[in-house]
């Protein structure tokens, strides 16, 4: 019921209470790397939404054992972000099947240290552009005039829950759990320090 509730919250939000402007800040130049004058924290937010979707195909990709398989999920935020998942999480619960869904060869490139280690690099990189030199202020300020941006804000703390939950849910006996707080790597960490433990399995 709770992942229902934030799923409307966030649908009544992006429709009805986010700023209608685009205060200087589109999704297209954006996408198309047109970066000019845009504050690094807002890039970095913005960027971040792209691996997210990584993260969450790395952990429920293989522990896709309930109602509905994860995948369609986990690639459908790549565009959209929790406003999908957040289905996944409400519905798609039931006890565990006895067989994982997908091939084998994807959860092993899934679990592999190469993999892990990729999507772990791409965060740190993309975290650490944020000491460019970024202005709380102008963030604020373009939480409050653009539509994207405040859209993608609320989306980024709803996805960084949503994977320190599915962390503590698919890998409950799985050591440093603690560093799935960390936003976007924290995951990707806790997998890698627990690779060649049956407790990821």
């Amino acid at each position: 019921m709770a992942f229902l509730v934030i799923w409307l919250m966030m649908i009544a939000y992006a429709v009805f209470f986010a700023p209608s402007g685009s205060g200087g800040i589109e999704f297209g130049p954006l996408l198309m790397g047109d970066w000019e004058g845009v504050d690094p924290l807002i890039l970095a937010i913005f960027n971040s939404l792209g691996i997210f979707p990584l993260v969450f195909l790395t952990l429920l990709v293989p522990n896709d054992r309930f109602r509905w398989p994860a995948w369609p999920f986990a690639l459908v935020s790549f565009g959209v972000g929790a406003f999908s998942l957040l289905p996944y999480f409400a519905f798609g619960d039931k006890p565990p099947e006895k067989k994982r869904r997908g091939p084998n060869w994807l959860h092993r490139i899934l679990r592999s240290k190469a993999w892990l280690i990729f999507v772990a690099a791409i965060s740190i990189i993309n975290f650490l552009t944020v000491f460019r030199g970024f202005s709380p202020q102008a963030y604020a300020e373009a939480f409050q005039t653009s539509s994207l941006v405040s859209v993608m804000t609320i989306d980024w703390f709803v996805l960084w829950g949503l994977s320190v939950y599915a962390t503590y849910r698919f890998l409950p006996d799985a050591n440093f759990k603690q560093l799935a707080l960390l936003p976007v790597v924290g995951p990707i960490l806790v997998l890698l320090f627990n690779r060649n433990s049956n407790k990821t399995q």
